[in-house]
């Protein structure tokens, strides 16, 4: 690959004095610069004093108009991405070694990694990016070059979130056909749509929190609910659950967690429903291991009040139902929801349901989910092992 010519960056200067390393700033801390620059551009930036910030991208049409990569000046941006790129790769193969338990994990995880606006995931075969930052965007053909040239014979496939696609001015890009590849992952296997359905196609970020589940079954009655493939009551039967229920509201879901069930030799049964009306419906204290793992609820922070209760509403069935001194497996993978925030709900639907719930583990994202912690907004993650007595 030819080697392009390095120019320097433009500058740009904040209104603000900038203490500690927080990776985004909105477009009201940014002076306007002298010289227009176009949506996407990296510049070098200093703060009022004329400290230096780093290097970031820039984009005047965003409410979040400046998102940083790096905190020194940067004069080669694609091949500070590339070094970028197969560090955050060594640590996923090298340093956790997860090539020896699973074949699909994340690869970038976003501010967390220094790619700011961009997750990607390796789901066997297929490369699945999501992009939520232009001048991301700008970069990534690098980068999928660099992973055909590492991986040989892999696919590639690019999703752009909605929202940020309007908020950043990116053109509008058709969603890719899906990839059909095989996953594996502790020992099973899964069919994976990579780059449809939700997500980038598969739950990695859950991929320990399975495993723990199937180190609690043996001999527990588990329902298993907002399944999607199925990964959660695959892992209940393998560890030797006396019976496991998973159910979803997705049928193309139901259908996906029966195939997987099917292609691992597992007996379980697979039902299409409601999780709030399957909870009503189900019998006191018929199942002694619950695990509850809906869909994002609050995307943004106006959705907080509304997506809290349903979180309530959800938790508060599971406790009153789950049998005495049994496990709830409780998730929300909203980022705008706050640990504290979770537990302050789990607090409140325990009480409501007149019954007392312990957290035996606090748990998230599996370590190829970084967490930054000058960017909390990384730990997105939050799962609770609780026992309700």
């Amino acid at each position: 690959m030819a080697r392009q010519p390095l120019t320097r960056l433009p500058d740009l200067r904040l209104k603000i004095r900038v203490h500690g390393r927080h990776p985004w700033f909105y477009r009201k801390m940014i002076q306007k610069p002298e010289q227009p620059l176009p949506a996407g551009t990296p510049a070098v930036v200093k703060d009022k004093d004329g400290k230096l910030v780093g290097t970031g991208f820039y984009n005047p049409r965003a409410e979040l108009a400046l998102r940083m990569f790096a905190d020194e000046p940067v004069a080669d941006v694609r091949g500070h991405f590339l070094a970028a790129l197969q560090a955050a790769v060594a640590l996923r193969e090298e340093a956790l070694q997860l090539p020896r338990h699973t074949d699909a994990y994340r690869l970038v995880h976003a501010e967390a990694d220094g790619f700011p606006g961009l997750v990607l995931d390796k789901l066997g075969a297929a490369f699945v990016a999501q992009v939520s930052s232009l001048g991301m965007l700008q970069q990534l053909e690098a980068l999928g070059e660099w992973l055909l040239r590492k991986y040989p014979g892999s696919r590639l496939a690019l999703l752009q979130d909605k929202d940020w696609a309007e908020r950043e001015g990116m053109e509008k890009l058709p969603r890719p056909a899906a990839i059909h590849v095989p996953v594996r992952e502790h020992g099973l296997t899964y069919a994976v749509q990579a780059g449809a359905g939700h997500k980038t196609g598969f739950f990695a970020d859950q991929r320990d929190n399975r495993w723990a589940v199937r180190n609690l079954s043996r001999g527990r009655s588990v329902l298993d609910l907002c399944c999607n493939s199925g990964g959660f009551a695959l892992n209940a039967v393998a560890g030797g659950a006396a019976k496991v229920v998973a159910a979803d509201l997705d049928e193309a879901m139901v259908a996906q967690t029966q195939h997987n069930a099917a292609a691992n030799r597992l007996q379980l049964t697979a039902v299409h429903g409601d999780a709030f009306d399957l909870l009503r419906d189900a019998q006191l204290g018929a199942h002694d291991l619950l695990i509850l793992d809906p869909p994002k609820w609050v995307h943004h922070r106006e959705e907080l009040e509304t997506g809290l209760q349903r979180y309530f509403d959800l938790n508060r069935l599971g406790f009153e139902k789950v049998a005495r001194g049994g496990i709830v497996v409780t998730c929300s993978c909203s980022g705008s929801v706050s640990e504290e925030q979770f537990l302050r709900m789990l607090r409140d639907a325990a009480a409501a349901a007149g019954r007392d719930a312990r957290v035996l583990m606090l748990r998230g994202a599996g370590a190829d989910h970084p967490i930054a912690l000058e960017c909390m907004e990384t730990r997105y993650l939050k799962v609770a092992f609780l026992q309700v007595r």
